[in-house]
């Protein structure tokens, strides 16, 4: 009789990811206490490893060395790597990790040297779990929970028992990669289920509600949104036509405060103009022209020039020649209030614009 043929290699999971901390309680006798691994622990162990892979601040960086039977605590024995640890994940039966084989590494789990994970905690890591030090349980020992991966080994001899093996022996590759893809498939279908029951749920449904009365809501939805953007559009007119008004409402003011304080000299008025537009209201205005040395009801003499008759005369100068000159000076005047305004606006970006142009009409006389 021919002796069977087997295909029977070790082989990695199809995804990556090794099962290197099965969830449970695994009783450690020696240290004389019980390890429980459940949703707690997981959460904190996987946290803490991705956040000090990710700053870099592992014992050798980004990465947690791999050794075997935890040579590289004993300063006695080599530190060679046979991978190195990138990534944790936490799932429903266990701890996770992603793995950079070595060179060692990889010949020594291909050829099954090596077939399972011994975990490394450190005992300030350990935290005592709550209620488990009843009578019934003394005897295993104390619960603790850890918190923090702090080692990786290969071993044989695994402590924590349930865990899954590094590679498997059996199926041959066609089979396993069927298997693999009805795994998918399903989990493809499963991950689609939750997201309609999220749907449905964001919706006012039923979570179990059919694909047809989604459906329906969704095109209520949309049918809502739709009359809703088309009843917009006449308040977006009616917005645009009020802020014109207001604008033009907002320039008829100020002319006319200008004819009320008497500033005439177009310059000054232009430079005064995108000032008292700026402010909130009508008394704001009328406080800065006062700054400005513009009095209500009033025709400073300062801000206008006196109307003559042209004579194209070669004669002395009129008796108030000096008018101009008063002009420029008060145009002068004008500027400097409104830089210094400026410059303490900058220095106390809480005042307001009324404020400042006070505080600097005071300084400015």
């Amino acid at each position: 009789m021919k002796p069977t043929i087997l295909n029977r290699e070790f082989q990695h999971p199809a995804d990556g990811w090794y099962q290197i901390e099965p969830k449970g309680e695994h009783p450690n006798r020696p240290a004389g206490i019980v390890q429980v691994i459940d949703d707690e622990a997981a959460t904190a162990i996987v946290n803490r490893f991705n956040a000090d892979a990710a700053a870099g601040t592992l014992r050798h960086g980004h990465e947690m060395l791999i050794d075997h039977e935890h040579f590289a605590s004993d300063a006695d024995k080599e530190s060679r790597a046979y991978g190195w640890l990138a990534e944790l994940q936490n799932r429903e039966d266990g701890i996770y990790g992603r793995v950079r084989w070595t060179t060692t590494g990889k010949a020594a789990v291909d050829g099954g040297d090596y077939r399972f994970w011994s975990t490394e905690y450190d005992p300030s890591d350990l935290v005592p779990v709550k209620n488990r030090t009843n009578a019934a349980n003394a005897s295993k020992g104390t619960y603790v929970r850890p918190t923090r991966l702090d080692g990786l080994s290969l071993t044989n001899m695994n402590n924590n028992l349930g865990q899954r093996p590094i590679t498997n022996r059996g199926q041959s590759n066609d089979l396993r990669r069927g298997a693999d893809a009805s795994a998918a498939g399903k989990q493809e279908k499963q991950n689609q289920r939750t997201m309609m029951k999220s749907v449905a749920t964001k919706l006012g449904l039923s979570a179990e509600a059919s694909e047809e009365a989604v459906l329906a809501a969704v095109t209520s939805v949309m049918n809502r949104a739709e009359t809703a953007e088309a009843s917009l559009g006449p308040v977006k007119n009616r917005v645009t036509e009020l802020e014109t008004t207001n604008q033009g409402l907002m320039t008829e003011q100020v002319d006319a405060l200008l004819d009320a304080h008497g500033v005439k000299e177009e310059k000054v008025r232009n430079r005064l103009k995108p000032v008292l537009g700026a402010l909130k209201n009508r008394q704001e205005r009328i406080d800065a022209l006062g700054d400005f040395g513009f009095k209500l009801g009033e025709v400073n003499p300062a801000a206008t020039t006196q109307q003559r008759k042209l004579h194209n005369r070669d004669t002395k100068a009129p008796d108030d020649a000096g008018g101009a000159g008063d002009t420029a000076a008060e145009n002068a005047r004008v500027i400097k209030i409104q830089n210094r305004a400026c410059e303490l606006q900058k220095q106390m970006p809480t005042l307001s614009t009324a404020t400042a142009y006070t505080m600097a009409g005071r300084e400015i006389s």
